[in-house]
């Protein structure tokens, strides 16, 4: 077949990368390797990657270093993956309010949001839910302050 992909070959040497996305990832990365675990993430083969023998997987998350060992006499060629700063790397986890598993009146009553972050589908489950926050949530009465 013309179109064929080609066969994945492991780099000559040590190679090492951050991983950020499957698009930025080098070339010695097979793209058939993309996954996702909470996230864009690699699924690197675990163990001796030139052995024929089924194999089993590590997973590799945005920020994390992947590294390729090549094989020496007393060591197979494999890959070894560091975890990154899970405080540093990725744009956080807050969602806008309507998509939390947190409820927007116990965010409203807590102060973390504001009846002014809310849209106009928000302020309608929650001033459908819970009457006593209509005039709340219509601006009508003031809410805790914003934490």
């Amino acid at each position: 077949m013309a179109n064929a992909p080609k066969e994945w070959q492991p780099p000559g040497s040590d190679q090492e990368f951050v991983f950020k996305d499957i698009a930025s990832a080098p070339e010695w990365i097979d793209k058939n390797w993309a996954s996702y675990d909470g996230g864009p993430a690699l699924a690197i083969p675990k163990g001796d990657v030139l052995s024929n023998d089924a194999y089993t997987t590590q997973t590799a998350r945005v920020g994390d270093t992947v590294r390729f060992i090549a094989a020496t006499k007393s060591k197979a060629a494999h890959f070894e993956v560091i975890e990154g700063d899970p405080t540093v790397v990725g744009e956080g986890t807050k969602r806008p309010a309507q998509e939390t598993g947190a409820t927007l009146e116990d965010q409203l009553k807590g102060g973390s949001i504001a009846a002014d972050d809310l849209g106009a589908d928000a302020k309608a489950q929650v001033a459908g839910r819970t009457p006593a926050m209509k005039e709340t949530v219509e601006g009508k009465t003031a809410a805790p302050p914003k934490k």
